[in-house]
């Protein structure tokens, strides 16, 4: 189990999914929740501690979607980005998604939509190593 875990998605209907998929399969201590990647990264901008263990990222959102996420989370503080691993969990299937999100240091995952119990049993042997 993890200690926080960070969910961005703009639907309430994913939101509600993913958390309680992630509480069902104890998945992590804390969860928080966010609907937009502004409020996400105003939000960990503002942290000394208690920094997410994993954000939860969707790649498909209204005015900064998951690629600028990803762009503007790494010129935070490098408390907040060696600390927090992002998992892409997405509707996006394309192959061209995963290879760029792939490519970025902090995502150790790309999940496409909906979250499964496998996909969280898998999460919890990674993050157990």
């Amino acid at each position: 189990m993890v200690n926080v875990t960070l969910l961005i998605d703009d639907s309430d209907i994913d939101l509600f999914i993913q958390r309680r998929f992630l509480e069902v399969y104890h998945f992590s201590q804390t969860l928080i929740t966010y609907k937009s990647a502004d409020e996400a990264l105003n939000w960990l901008g503002s942290l000394n501690t208690g920094f997410p263990d994993v954000i939860f990222l969707d790649l498909n959102m209204p005015k900064i979607d998951g690629f600028a996420f990803l762009e503007k989370f790494a010129g935070l503080p490098e408390t907040v980005t060696a600390n927090s691993k992002i998992i892409i969990l997405t509707s996006s299937n394309s192959k061209a998604d995963v290879d760029k999100a792939m490519v970025n240091k902090n995502v150790v995952h790309f999940i496409t939509k909906p979250i499964k119990q496998s996909d969280i049993e898998e999460l919890k042997a990674k993050f157990a190593s």
